[in-house]
């Protein structure tokens, strides 16, 4: 019984590091490719729908699925400010995600470099 229990105590810590790690990994391609988009030279005359769509194409190239809603694009004050707010499923019963990490990166561009 002791062995059954041990059995399932280590498999649920290595599917909560499993899952940790697919969280990070998320969050690293989705900051690198905003970081990316607001890099470039002139994104301050950029239609917010482009913006979005860059940050769209980029995460799905890292292998990142995100959907446009999750990503708010602002300008103001000579600013562009980008938001991505997404969550990565851990538990999932009959495709119902029941457990999920929420995620998020927040980045401003003012022409002269990228704000954290």
């Amino acid at each position: 019984m002791k062995l059954i229990f041990w059995a399932i105590v280590i498999v649920g810590l290595g599917y909560a590091a499993y899952s940790g790690m697919i969280a990070a990994w998320s969050w690293i391609a989705v900051n690198n490719a905003v970081d990316e988009v607001l890099s470039k030279d002139g994104v301050e005359t950029v239609p917010e729908q482009e913006i979005r769509a860059r940050v769209l194409s980029s995460t799905s190239e890292a292998g990142v699925t995100l959907r446009e809603r999750e990503i708010v694009v602002a300008r103001g004050d000579g600013t562009t400010r980008v938001e991505v707010t997404w969550t990565i499923p851990v538990v999932v019963v009959r495709g119902e995600s029941v457990l999920a990490v929420p995620l998020s990166v927040r980045r401003a561009s003012t022409g002269t470099g990228i704000t954290r």
